[in-house]
């Protein structure tokens, strides 16, 4: 029973100092409680006021990036309609330009068409003018052939016509200086004297004609062929001179005058506006008469003649040639500055 009784007693103080142990730590526990429960409120206090004041931030910017949002929206939607008017406008322009551009095109291929047009009439009118220069020296050519066939054959015949190879031209009136004596003019050929008899008296003579005429006249006198011909060239009558100046040539083609007498018939020519017939009396000076005082002048003129001619490069050769074979003479200088002009 002891035993029991213990047991009893031992459980008994057992449940009395549980109960004591156990009001202690529901003290305790209610303490730590309490304090959890301060510590809560404290936190639900700072926390829900940090989390609305986050959410409020949050809230506006949101609200930010919403209007951000809008503006980008209307900003694109602005830039998609000026897009779309700008596509147009481009659209626009290209059609005016290519139109434009056809319609230049156009106006090309006919400013193209007439200028062809042009050329091809141009191109006939030098076709024609050149066969019209090729017909015209052609025609020269055969008056000149013609001309020197004809001086040919007047050449031969007064040739065949004398004994000695000269012909005696006999003027019908002739005029006459002699010194510092007056011009006397005959009206007709001078006549032989008759012959003299050994017991007739001397012929009266008239002292004024004596004083004035000395020596009877010749062609080969001052008053000659060809100081007549030089007569006529120096008084511009050029036709008449040329033919004094052909029948000189015919009376003597190897006189000491020979040269002299062709360059005068190439300048009457030449001053007759004959150049093509003038560059062949000016080619027989410079083939037959080289070394000859009047062959510079001769070359000269023939270049110039080819100016005329509008042959500027047979003009070229001619005045070369004059520098380069008499470089000293006058003729030279005057044919090196037409030279530079060409």
């Amino acid at each position: 029973m002891k035993g029991v009784r213990n047991v009893l007693v031992a459980g008994c103080s057992l449940i009395l100092l549980c109960q004591c142990a156990s009001r202690d730590d529901v003290r305790k526990l209610n303490y730590q409680v309490r304090a959890v429960n301060q510590k809560v409120d404290d936190v639900k206090t700072t926390t829900v006021d940090k989390m609305q004041k986050r959410q409020a931030s949050s809230v506006s910017k949101i609200d930010q990036v919403d209007n951000e949002l809008l503006r980008l929206n209307a900003l694109l939607e602005e830039n998609t309609h000026q897009e779309s008017q700008y596509r147009e406008q481009n659209k626009e322009n290209m059609i005016s330009l290519q139109a434009a551009i056809e319609e230049r095109f156009t106006a090309s291929e006919l400013k193209i068409k007439e200028l062809e047009q042009q050329v091809q009439q141009l191109s006939a009118g030098l076709d024609s003018m050149q066969q019209a220069r090729i017909r015209a020296a052609e025609q020269r050519a055969r008056e000149a052939a013609k001309k020197a066939e004809q001086a040919k054959k007047r050449t031969v015949m007064a040739a065949s016509s004398t004994r000695s190879g000269f012909v005696k031209v006999t003027p019908a009136t002739r005029k006459v200086r002699v010194g510092s004596a007056p011009v006397v003019s005959a009206s007709s050929p001078t006549q032989p004297a008759p012959k003299s008899n050994s017991n007739s008296a001397p012929p009266k003579q008239d002292k004024k004609a004596t004083s004035t005429v000395q020596t009877v006249v010749t062609p080969d006198t001052v008053s000659g062929p060809f100081d007549m011909a030089m007569a006529k060239f120096k008084g511009k009558e050029y036709k008449d001179a040329y033919r004094g100046f052909e029948q000189v040539l015919a009376n003597n083609p190897r006189g000491e005058k020979a040269a002299q007498t062709l360059f005068y018939m190439g300048e009457s020519l030449y001053n007759q506006g004959e150049f093509d017939l003038a560059i062949l009396d000016y080619q027989k000076v410079i083939s037959n008469h080289a070394k000859d005082s009047h062959t510079p002048a001769a070359l000269l003129k023939q270049g110039m003649s080819f100016e005329k001619l509008t042959d500027n490069e047979t003009a070229k050769i001619i005045y070369k040639k004059l520098i380069n074979e008499y470089s000293g003479s006058p003729e030279a200088t005057t044919a090196g500055k037409k030279l530079k002009n060409l």
